[in-house]
C-alpha cells in the first residue's frame, strides 16, 4: 500500500519537480555565480560547483524522462499532457545552454567543448523526436514548441562556442604575440613624469576599467604561458612607473577580472554583433511564445501545469532580461564607451555621462581595523561591498606552530565587515558544519587508527578549519609594488633573468647598506623552494612570538606573507607543484617532528619560547641536518645579530619568495584559482609582468620575431 502510493506520487510529480528543479538551478546560477570570484568560503564554491553540475544533469535527466514518458502507454497522461512535456523538454534543452555567468574552463583542451557538443548532438535529437510525436497526435503546442526549441539551440550554440574558445589550443592559436590586439581604448596617461607616491584611490573607477583593458589585450597572452613584445613592455613600464600603487592595484583587479570571465563565463561569445542579434531575437521568440500560450485554449490542462508552464514561459524572458542587463553594464560595454570630447555623438555623450555617475559605487573602499583589541596601532584595508567586489579581498594563512595546537592562526586584524554577509556565509555553512561535528568522531577514529598502523604514510594537509582569512593590508601592498618596481629599474636581458629567478639571494646581497648577510645565502639557495619556504616560516615565527609587543610594521608585514606562503604550500597543491613538487611529505615529516620535540606547550608561544629557552640537543650533535625545522631554527638564531634589521630581513626575502612563486608557476594556473575568491599570488604576477621582471626562454625578456634568434643565446 504505502509502496504504491510513493509510486503514484513519483509518476505526478517526478517530470514536473525537475522542471521546477531545473528553473530554480538556472536562477540560482544566474544571480549568484559571479560569488566565484568574491568569496574564498570553501562550502559557497562547492554549492555553486554542485549547482552548476547539477544543473546539467537534471536538464538532461528530465529530457530522458519525457522521451520515455511520450512511448510508454501504460501511463495515465492523456495526449495533451505528453503534449505539454515535450514543450517543457524544449525548454530544458535552453536550460542546457546554462547562464552566462559561469561555464567550465579545464586544461584538457578541447575536450570538454567536444564533449558538450556531443551531448547537445542527443539532446537535439531527443527534442526533434518529441516535436514530431506531438505533432502527430496533438498539435496544440507545436509552434511554441519550435519556437522554444529555436531559442534551445542558440543557447547551446553560444555555450559551445564558448567553451571551444576558452580551452587552452584555441586561445594559444589566438593570442600568439605576433598578432597585433584589438583596437582598444587609448590611455591618457598621469600628467606628472614623476611617479606619483600617493596612497589615495584617485582615478575614476570608469578610467580604470578602460585602462585595464587596454592592458588586458596586452596580457591576455601570459594566460597560455606566451609574451609580449618590446613595444608592449615599455609601454606598461611607462605606466606603471607613473600611477600609484593603489590605482595600479585596482587596474590589476580589473585586468583579472577580464581574464576570470574570459575563460569561466560565456564573455568571448557573447560580446559580438552577431550575439547582440541573436540575443534580441531570443528575447523576442520568447515574448511571442509566451503570447501565444496564453492565447491557447487550456481547458484541457490542469491548473498545476498551466502553472509550472507560466512559470517556464516567464523565468525564460526573465533570465534573458537580466542577462541582458548584466551584459549592458558589465566592465566589457564600459570598457568600449568613447571618452567624453567636443566630437562625441549624442548617444556616446549619455553613456559617458551615465558611466561616470555610477563611479562611485563602482569603486574599490577602504577601511580603517585594528590589529589588536584595546590598541591604536590600524591599518586600511580593502573593504569594497560584495556586490562590487571584483575578488575576496582577503589573503589566508596558515600556520605550522598553530597546527601543532590543532587551532587556526588568530587573525591578526579585527575588521567588522556587513552583518548580512556574516550571516549569509553562516547558514550556506550550517548544513556543513553539521555534518562535520556529527561525522569527527568517525572521522577521528579512523585517523587515530591509521597513524598506528603507519604513522609514516600519513597524508598531510592543513585542514580548511585551520586556515584564517585574513584581509587585505593597503600597505603591503604598496611595499610589494615598491620592491618590485625598484628591482626593474634600467634592466636588461640578463638583468631581467636574475630577478626571475631570485628567491631571496638578490635581496640579501643588494638591497641592505652596511649589512653583511651573507651568512645567510645558504638558507635560500640550497634548499629546495619547499623547505626554504619552512625554513624561514619558522624562523618568523620564532621572533614574531618572542617580540610579541614590538610595534614594527615590518614585522607584521614578514608574518602575513610567511603564513601566507605556507598556506599555498599546504592548500593549494596544484598551484605551487611548478616550484615546490610535493612539499606535503616535507611538510608532514617537518611536523612530526615539531610535534615529538614540543610535546608539553599548550600554544604557539609556548612553542616559541620553549625552542629558544630549551635548544634541541641535535642543534649541536646534528648540525649539518637538513631539515627544515633544524636549518629555521640555526636561521632563528643567526637572526639575532641583526637586532632590529631582522625584520627588514626577512620581509625582504619574503616578497623575492613570492614573486618567484608567482612568476613560475603557469598563467593557466593562475586563472584557474580566480574562480575560488582570487590570490595575492595572482596579482604579484601580474605586478611582475608590468614591470617587466619576466623571462621566458627562448625569447628572453620579450618577443620580438626579428631578433629570435639573439634572444635564444641569451
Amino acid at each position: 500500500m504505502a509502496f504504491g502510493s510513493i509510486l503514484d506520487l513519483w509518476n505526478k510529480w517526478n517530470i514536473r519537480g525537475f522542471v521546477i528543479l531545473s528553473l530554480s538551478l538556472q536562477v540560482f546560477l544566474i544571480l549568484f555565480a559571479s560569488l566565484r570570484k568574491k568569496v574564498t568560503n570553501q562550502c559557497i564554491i562547492f554549492l555553486l560547483r554542485l549547482a552548476y553540475l547539477t544543473a546539467d544533469w537534471v536538464a538532461a535527466f528530465t529530457i530522458g524522462l519525457i522521451s520515455q514518458n511520450q512511448g510508454n502507454s501504460s501511463t495515465r497522461a492523456t495526449e495533451v499532457d505528453k503534449a505539454l512535456q515535450a514543450f517543457w523538454a524544449s525548454f530544458l534543452l535552453l536550460h542546457l545552454g546554462g547562464p552566462d555567468t559561469i561555464t567550465a574552463f579545464s586544461l584538457e583542451g578541447n575536450s570538454l567543448w567536444e564533449r558538450h557538443l556531443l551531448s547537445l548532438f542527443f539532446q537535439v535529437g531527443t527534442a526533434i523526436y518529441l516535436l514530431v510525436q506531438i505533432f502527430s497526435n496533438d498539435k496544440l503546442l507545436v509552434i511554441p514548441m519550435i519556437l522554444v526549441f529555436l531559442v534551445g539551440i542558440i543557447k547551446n550554440t553560444e555555450r559551445t562556442l564558448a567553451l571551444n574558445l576558452s580551452s587552452l589550443s584555441r586561445l594559444r592559436e589566438l593570442m600568439h604575440p605576433s598578432f597585433s590586439s584589438e583596437e582598444s581604448y587609448q590611455l591618457d596617461y598621469v600628467p606628472e613624469d614623476e611617479y606619483i607616491d600617493e596612497e589615495d584611490a584617485k582615478f575614476a573607477e570608469s578610467k580604470v576599467v578602460k585602462h585595464a583593458y587596454h592592458f588586458f589585450q596586452i596580457f591576455k597572452v601570459f594566460v597560455v604561458d606566451l609574451i609580449f613584445t618590446n613595444e608592449q613592455r615599455e609601454e606598461s613600464l611607462r605606466y606603471f612607473n607613473k600611477v600609484s600603487p593603489v590605482n595600479a592595484l585596482r587596474v590589476i583587479s580589473v585586468e583579472l577580472q577580464f581574464m576570470y570571465e574570459m575563460l569561466h563565463t560565456k564573455a568571448l561569445a557573447i560580446r559580438s554583433k552577431w550575439s547582440y542579434i541573436f540575443r534580441f531575437i531570443a528575447l523576442n521568440v520568447l515574448v511571442v511564445a509566451f503570447i501565444l500560450f496564453n492565447r491557447l485554449n487550456k481547458h484541457r490542462l490542469s491548473k498545476l501545469d498551466i502553472k509550472i508552464t507560466h512559470s517556464l514561459l516567464f523565468g525564460g524572458i526573465a533570465l534573458d532580461v537580466i542577462a541582458l542587463f548584466m551584459l549592458v553594464f558589465s566592465d566589457w560595454t564600459i570598457a568600449k564607451i568613447k571618452p567624453h570630447s567636443r566630437t562625441s555623438s549624442k548617444l556616446d555623450s549619455f553613456l559617458h555621462k551615465f558611466v561616470s555617475a555610477t563611479d562611485y559605487l563602482r569603486k574599490a573602499r577602504f577601511a580603517t581595523c585594528v590589529v589588536e583589541p584595546n590598541t591604536n596601532y590600524t591599518y586600511e584595508i580593502l573593504d569594497t561591498p560584495l556586490i562590487f567586489r571584483r575578488w575576496s579581498e582577503s589573503i589566508s594563512a596558515c600556520n605550522l606552530f598553530s597546527e601543532l595546537c590543532e587551532e587556526s592562526p588568530r587573525n591578526l586584524y579585527k575588521c567588522h565587515r556587513g552583518g548580512g554577509i556574516i550571516a549569509f556565509f553562516f547558514i550556506c555553512s550550517f548544513p556543513f558544519r553539521m555534518a562535520r561535528k556529527i561525522f569527527s568522531p568517525f572521522y577521528q577514529s579512523s585517523e587515530t587508527n591509521v597513524e598506528t598502523c603507519c604513522p609514516r604514510n600519513t597524508s598531510f594537509i592543513f585542514r580548511r578549519k585551520h586556515v584564517t582569512k585574513n584581509p587585505f593590508i593597503k600597505k603591503l601592498w604598496i611595499f610589494i609594488f615598491e620592491e618590485v618596481r625598484h628591482k626593474s629599474k634600467n634592466v636588461d636581458q640578463t638583468m631581467v633573468k636574475k630577478i626571475f629567478e631570485a628567491r631571496g639571494d638578490m635581496f640579501l646581497r643588494g638591497r641592505l647598506d652596511g649589512i653583511n648577510c651573507s651568512n645567510l645565502l645558504k638558507y635560500v639557495i640550497r634548499a629546495n623552494y619547499d623547505s626554504t619556504i619552512l625554513c624561514w616560516h619558522i624562523a618568523t615565527e620564532v621572533w614574531y612570538n618572542i617580540e610579541k609587543f614590538s610595534r614594527n610594521e615590518e614585522r607584521e608585514f614578514s608574518k602575513i606573507l610567511s603564513d601566507y606562503m605556507l598556506y599555498l604550500l599546504a592548500n593549494q597543491p596544484n598551484v605551487m607543484f611548478a616550484v615546490a613538487g610535493n612539499a606535503k611529505i616535507t611538510l608532514q615529516e617537518t611536523l612530526e617532528m615539531l610535534r615529538f620535540i614540543t610535546r608539553n606547550a599548550q600554544d604557539v608561544m609556548g612553542h616559541c619560547m620553549h625552542f629558544v629557552e630549551n635548544p634541541p640537543a641535535f642543534l649541536l650533535y646534528e648540525p649539518n641536518s637538513e631539515s627544515p625545522f633544524v636549518q629555521g631554527l640555526k636561521l632563528a638564531r643567526e637572526m639575532e645579530h641583526l637586532e632590529e634589521k631582522k625584520w627588514e630581513v626577512m620581509r625582504g626575502v619574503w616578497v623575492e619568495m613570492l614573486t618567484y612563486a608567482a612568476t613560475h608557476i603557469r598563467g593557466e594556473t593562475h586563472v584557474q584559482v580566480l574562480s575560488k575568491g582570487g590570490e595575492l599570488l595572482a596579482f604579484v604576477w601580474l605586478l611582475m609582468a608590468h614591470f617587466g621582471c619576466f623571462y621566458k626562454p627562448p625569447w628572453g625578456m620579450y618577443y620580438d620575431a626579428y631578433q629570435l634568434g639573439e634572444s635564444i643565446n641569451v
